[in-house]
């Protein structure tokens, strides 16, 4: 029986025996990689299974535990940006995240990576010397990237650290949501609805008007909890390239193409003067459907559609996970589900306004301690 051991950059030779072994690093290899510690100078370590990670830091994606170790302060950087406002929410032990960087600075451009995942495994190849290994049932992922990925912070956050090191809290401990949250008087309300729909657009909105703004797209249900609570990022906020058109308060804010493609404004949340929470329990679901005109008007809107929507979303982790997640949105049921149609974002704040008050109210918006 032949085994094949697959190594960044290192050549195979082949045994008597049909194993294949490997043969050292050159001088250049190790070269390459002489900005960031390396073992493999004193002991051989080919695949760097042993190779030292200073720099170490947990943060807490979602509330959620998550320690990561690396050897690139760039790295630690992007995760700052990513995770640094979040406040521990969870008592549980940390998801495990090591990220090294090694190689040549001055590679060439890196392509989109690919994700693959089956059963508590799950992959993110950009390159033999970009990717990221997770596993769901150990809660633990690992992976490497090159010098010029590391310094591209916005990439490296979007495909690598959201992708992969927020995945990992979300397996453990949520539900997901694909919809923007937002709170009034207490009272949780999930906007949902296809791209375009105006999700993000709409919970600024909101936020404006005074509401307390909890997440732009990606909201998650807290499972060890038996109620509708939910979290988000309410540190941040993404709203499409036309925003200042809509909103005069962001006629200076620059325009970004996201590593996705699509050009954006990404805020932080501090600096717009709205009120923030962690999380909030969802009294109300709204299926948006944005037209060109027409006043706005609320209808029913079937659970068997909504759970439909919602089912979309739940595409990682074992089968027992997966259903564990669906009993979990199950619980939204019990909530008012509707549909608004709308076109103008004044009309859609107030119906939603009077919708939450002729509602009844929940035990409240909270930003700390929501994670059994």
């Amino acid at each position: 029986m032949a085994c094949t051991f697959l190594v960044k950059s290192a050549a195979l030779t082949c045994s008597a025996l049909g194993i294949r072994h490997l043969r050292g690093y050159s001088e250049n290899e190790v070269n390459a990689t002489a900005e960031y510690p390396s073992s493999a100078r004193v002991h051989p370590d080919p695949v760097f299974s042993a190779l030292h990670l200073p720099l170490r830091r947990t943060f807490f994606p979602l509330g959620y535990p998550l320690a990561l170790e690396t050897n690139s302060q760039e790295v630690l950087q992007a995760a700052e940006e990513s995770w640094g406002d979040f406040e521990c929410m969870s008592l549980l032990d940390p998801v495990r995240f090591s990220l090294g960087v090694s190689g040549n600075r001055f590679e060439g451009r890196v392509k989109e990576p690919t994700l693959r995942a089956r059963e508590h495994l799950m992959s993110i190849v950009s390159d033999p010397e970009n990717f990221l290994l997770c596993d769901f049932e150990r809660g633990f992922a690992f992976g490497w990237v090159t010098p010029g990925v590391a310094a591209n912070r916005p990439w490296l956050r979007y495909h690598f650290l959201a992708a992969g090191a927020s995945t990992l809290a979300q397996q453990r401990a949520f539900a997901p949501l694909h919809g923007a949250l937002v709170a009034r008087n207490n009272s949780g309300v999930l906007l949902c609805g296809e791209s375009c729909a105006g999700k993000s657009t709409l919970a600024y909105a909101c936020a404006r008007a005074g509401w307390t703004y909890i997440s732009d797209d990606g909201t998650f249900l807290v499972r060890e909890r038996d109620d509708r609570y939910a979290v988000g990022d309410c540190h941040h906020l993404r709203l499409r390239a036309d925003a200042p058109g809509i909103f005069a308060e962001l006629a200076d804010c620059s325009r970004i193409v996201r590593p996705n493609g699509k050009m954006a404004i990404e805020l932080r949340t501090r600096q717009l003067g709205i009120s923030t929470a962690a999380g909030c329990t969802i009294d109300q679901v709204v299926f948006l459907d944005r037209q060109p005109i027409g006043p706005a008007a609320l209808q029913p809107y079937p659970k068997s559609a909504a759970m439909a929507y919602w089912s979309r979303y739940i595409v990682l982790g074992t089968d027992e996970l997966r259903e564990a997640q669906r009993r979990c949105q199950e619980r939204l049921l019990s909530a008012r589900i509707s549909q608004m149609q709308y076109s103008d974002l004044g009309e859609a704040v107030s119906l939603l306004e009077r919708l939450v008050d002729e509602g009844v109210s929940s035990p409240g918006v909270h930003g700390c301690c929501a994670i059994s």
